[in-house]
């Protein structure tokens, strides 16, 4: 053999060898991801069927078949899974808002939904309020749930006293529904959908109102545990994610859920 051939086949081999040692093809490949989830209705709850169903649990589903990788599910409550996605006990969690705490401990995919936090009132008593802060110099007492993410402003009024001393913390939508309407609370924030759906659930919808003031609006993505996860299982998914909106299909999703 020539040997200008040949050790242009050597250098070659030295190249794919590096190439692959880094960027494994099979990274990903029949890899298994525990997710972990906690019953939030339309993104992920046990149906009438016993299935664990959801927009969101769908759409990871869809994207994680996409990737040729496995899923494991692990019920959880959200407070106790941030720090289980910290530690790397759990790899991913849907339905994530980014913030610059989280992003320590996670990766995050592109984002695939919008979210819109509200404040649920009891109907017929809307309180003048322009601004979040302005509960500080109101009689209000606001529900929220544990460890959700309210947006950046909502954080750093929680620091300020005078404001949290207005806000009380449950586990459940449907705890601050009851809390509501047995006038312990005034109200209470949650996303838009899953508020609507919690309180149709519990057949109350004609006794709310949504005040007009507002809370925030942010991207929701999917958190991989640094621990647990590489950034080429993030770069796959972002790749399958793409596909889906491309073809559609993300949209048919989020529609499916919404109605």
């Amino acid at each position: 053999m020539n040997k200008n051939i040949k050790s242009i086949i050597q250098v070659w081999s030295i190249i794919i060898f590096m190439f692959f040692s880094v960027y494994p093809a099979s990274s990903t490949e029949k890899k298994l991801f525990t997710i972990g989830w906690d019953p939030w209705i339309p993104y992920q709850h046990i149906n009438e069927k016993g299935r664990l169903v959801g927009l969101d649990i769908e759409m990871v589903q869809t994207i994680f078949k996409g990737m040729g990788c496995r899923l494991e599910y692990k019920e959880i409550p959200w407070k106790q899974l941030l720090p289980a996605v910290k530690r790397g006990q759990i790899a991913l969690a849907s339905g994530a808002s980014k913030s610059a705490e989280r992003m320590a401990y996670a990766y995050f995919s592109d984002a695939y939904r919008t979210e819109s936090v509200v404040l649920f009132i009891r109907k017929g008593e809307q309180k003048s309020l322009k601004h979040i802060s302005d509960i500080i110099d109101s009689d209000l007492l606001i529900g929220i749930l544990n460890g959700n993410y309210y947006g950046q402003e909502f954080e750093n009024l929680m620091k300020n006293n005078q404001f949290s001393a207005h806000v009380q913390s449950v586990k459940h939508d449907e705890i601050n529904i009851k809390k509501t309407l047995n006038k312990r609370i005034d109200g209470f924030l949650s996303d838009l959908y899953a508020g609507i759906s919690a309180i149709n659930k519990e057949g109350v919808f004609n006794r709310f109102d949504i005040h007009p003031v507002p809370i925030c609006s942010s991207d929701i993505h999917v958190m991989f545990s640094k621990k647990k996860c590489l950034p080429h299982d993030v770069s796959r998914f972002n790749y399958e994610l793409k596909k889906l909106e491309k073809k559609g299909s993300l949209t048919q999703i989020i529609h499916k859920y919404f109605q």
